[in-house]
């Protein structure tokens, strides 16, 4: 959220399709490969292969898999039975948030409900960039940040030394085992760490922001342009089908593509240039 805040609204947003994924399918590929690796470090905190490590990677999966069915199930209720893709993806990746700081405390029925609360809550928090007036395109802040709060949060509720003490050495209770102190531990835990890293982050980024030859974004020409063509001569996300530019060009007969990008005599032609038909 502070890099948001320092780097502010994107100058190019309104000539781009707002809110579309460029490619579900990749963003569902993707979404495998992220559990995939969650298994290594949720799992793998343990540094050994103790029970308690199991617990915490069979923790990981349940509260992935709940996740998915936390954020499906408000999309379905605000979208009248429909659900999407993405969603369930970020779903999954909420659960994983979510479960994080607990995989190793818990057992799997507490793991399946953080992961279910955690997906709700950022669901429910969809229009959080309006609310803030930020500009974090990939939702940073209201999957990690957020639901690592309330990962965090529900942890000191459902924390069970059972679990912990399954390496032989920790005992780390929670409300579950009457030590409600805990609670108010986590919540001053997340407190201090979210001031923390968000006031030095912004201040960090404020004295980079100007140090002279050091910038954290590109200039407003390159920005809408887009940076594939400003730093490359190859087009890679963009809908030429479905813009009045690209439906102009794929309709001459006089066009040529290098790399999948129209051509026209005056260079490359993005989307968000004026075609000739749109002048008249």
């Amino acid at each position: 959220m502070a890099y948001a805040l320092a780097l502010g609204q994107r100058t190019s947003k309104e000539h781009h399709a707002k809110h579309k994924p460029h490619n579900s399918t990749l963003v569902f590929v993707g979404t495998v490969l992220i559990v995939f690796g969650w298994f290594g470090f949720n799992g793998g905190s343990a540094l050994n292969a103790s029970v308690r490590g199991m617990m915490a990677a069979f923790n990981t999966q349940v509260a992935a898999s709940t996740g998915v069915l936390g954020w499906v199930l408000v999309d379905a209720i605000r979208h009248k039975g429909r659900f999407s893709v993405v969603g369930a993806c970020e779903g999954a990746i909420a659960g994983l948030v979510g479960i994080t700081p607990a995989a190793g405390y818990v057992n799997p029925w507490p793991a399946a409900v953080i992961g279910f609360v955690t997906a709700i809550v950022c669901a429910l928090l969809q229009d959080i960039n309006d609310w803030l007036r930020i500009d974090d395109g990939l939702y940073v802040f209201k999957l990690h940040g957020i639901g690592g709060m309330v990962g965090s949060f529900l942890t000191g509720i459902f924390a069970n030394q059972a679990i912990s003490a399954l390496d032989g050495v920790t005992l780390a209770p929670g409300a579950y085992n009457g030590n409600g102190i805990q609670v108010g531990k986590q919540f001053a835990e997340i407190t201090a760490i979210s001031a923390y890293s968000f006031i030095v982050s912004y201040i960090l980024l404020m004295i980079i922001k100007y140090i002279p030859g050091m910038h954290l974004r590109v200039d407003k020409e390159a920005e809408i342009r887009g940076l594939d063509l400003d730093q490359f001569f190859d087009e890679e996300m963009d809908h030429w089908d479905l813009s009045p530019a690209g439906i102009d060009v794929m309709q001459s007969e006089q066009t040529t593509y290098t790399h999948g990008v129209p051509e026209t005599r005056e260079g490359s032609l993005t989307p968000n240039d004026v075609t000739v038909a749109e002048k008249k």
